[in-house]
């Protein structure tokens, strides 16, 4: 990035990005209350809370300060990804309720879920992930071991269903 960032603020939420662009649309969803601008795949995702209810909405389209890449790919990695979320439903998946194309990119609405990210790496730059207390990563590991491999369990599930289903699907793999 050769230029100053551009600062944005939707509602109470600051934020920069490589280019100006137009989050209009967010308007008819609710109220930023959050925004993860911290990505290098394109994608930048905000809390939206509109009569009580939270909404994580996920967008392509803009140009994140860690992007470097073409904002049409990621709007079109997004616009792949919506029919993998609908196939890959799960009970320990964040639900996918909507997705549209807007002005300039495209969105993806799904459930709110309270949580943290596992490997935030913007949170830990200047101390590892792996031992600092706060770390939502180092206070995973805490856990017990059941705790741990229960999360692995559906984890596992989830990648069954993923991988073999595409797999049977394109008769690349005989299931013994």
């Amino acid at each position: 990035m050769n230029q100053q960032p551009i600062k944005f603020k939707i509602d109470n939420v600051s934020f920069e990005l490589q280019d100006q662009h137009d989050f209009t649309w967010l308007q008819s969803i609710g109220n930023v209350f959050c925004v993860f601008d911290q990505q290098d795949s394109g994608n930048i995702s905000f809390g939206i809370e509109k009569n009580g209810k939270k909404l994580f909405v996920k967008y392509a389209g803009c140009r994140p300060l860690e992007f470097s890449g073409n904002p049409r790919e990621a709007i079109s990695r997004l616009k792949v990804a919506v029919p993998l979320y609908k196939t890959l439903e799960r009970p320990n998946l964040i639900r996918l309720i909507d997705h549209f194309e807007t002005k300039d990119g495209y969105a993806a609405i799904f459930e709110w879920f309270n949580g943290e990210c596992l490997h935030s790496h913007w949170l830990f730059v200047d101390q590892p992930k792996h031992t600092h207390p706060e770390s939502s990563f180092y206070r995973f590991k805490q856990l017990s071991i059941e705790k741990r491999l229960q999360s692995n369990q559906y984890a596992e599930e989830f990648y069954r269903h993923k991988f073999l289903s595409r797999v049977e699907d394109k008769n690349l793999y005989r299931l013994p």
